[in-house]
């Protein structure tokens, strides 16, 4: 896929059988309404049941399924979501409105997220809290360390106890906080106040403790990424823990494929 790549997106014809071949686009396929098998081409890349009548078209649940997006333009996004480019400087690089870059960013951040238990709930940054409550307290993620590869997950808010009582300067703590606990349950925490917007990332460790060795490499990357991301507002940070944890544990492969991977079993949300 990686050396056709060049040949096949130089047109939407092009684009179209890459995104095919690469399980972004789903061709003749059960019905979506009755789920019936007995299904037949359409003309123009649409199915037709022969069961039920109804008719769907390529994007039907498909990432870009409701976009307004060419089958181009969403390689070109997805390649440069790849490569950590900011939302604004690729909407001016494609020349396409910033909200329907940060729209896409937003849905391929949350199919890292998919089927997660606890996770919490995750919409469109500024429409709603991340909890549907008020929040004073920090919002915490716990991170599960297994060689080679890590799991973070998001504490509820009766956990919240845990950074509140920790031993942390308040002008550390709108900031963002990686945390080592040194905990059989986590093996560290990544922190923040979700009304506060500093950027930077500050490493806490435990009192007369040395560096918690798992976590060594993944908080160097953590921070790398981070500083890639500080155009994040606080309610897309729930969603970019899970885009960090993916990047780490895929980070040996081209992260272009691997993400087209992981949104080749994208299911639009209910």
């Amino acid at each position: 896929m990686k050396s056709s790549l060049g040949k096949m997106t130089r047109n939407e014809a092009g684009a179209k059988e890459f995104l095919l071949k690469a399980g972004i686009l789903h061709g003749v396929q059960p019905c979506m309404l009755c789920g019936s098998t007995h299904v037949s081409p359409a003309g123009r890349g649409r199915t037709r049941c022969n069961d039920c009548g109804f008719t769907w078209g390529l994007r039907r649940g498909s990432i870009i399924e409701n976009t307004r997006l060419t089958y181009l333009q969403f390689i070109r996004i997805a390649r440069l979501f790849a490569d950590e480019i900011p939302p604004a400087d690729a909407a001016e690089r494609l020349h396409i409105s910033l909200s329907a870059v940060d729209h896409l960013y937003h849905r391929i951040r949350l199919s890292f997220a998919d089927g997660m238990a606890g996770t919490a709930i995750l919409k469109e940054p500024g429409t709603e809290p991340i909890y549907p409550r008020a929040r004073p307290g920090p919002v915490i993620f716990g991170i599960h360390y297994s060689p080679e590869t890590v799991r973070i997950e998001p504490l509820p808010p009766a956990t919240t106890d845990l950074i509140v009582n920790m031993d942390i300067p308040w002008p550390l703590r709108g900031n963002i906080l990686f945390i080592d606990t040194c905990e059989k349950t986590y093996h560290g925490l990544i922190a923040y106040y979700p009304d506060r917007e500093n950027q930077e990332v500050v490493l806490v460790q435990p009192k007369n403790r040395t560096h918690w060795p798992p976590l060594t490499v993944f908080w160097k990357y953590a921070q790398t990424s981070w500083s890639r991301h500080r155009y994040l507002k606080r309610d897309a940070v729930p969603a970019y823990v899970q885009e960090l944890a993916f990047r780490y544990n895929h980070r040996h492969k081209d992260m272009f494929h691997a993400i087209l991977e992981q949104l080749s079993g994208y299911e639009q949300p209910a």
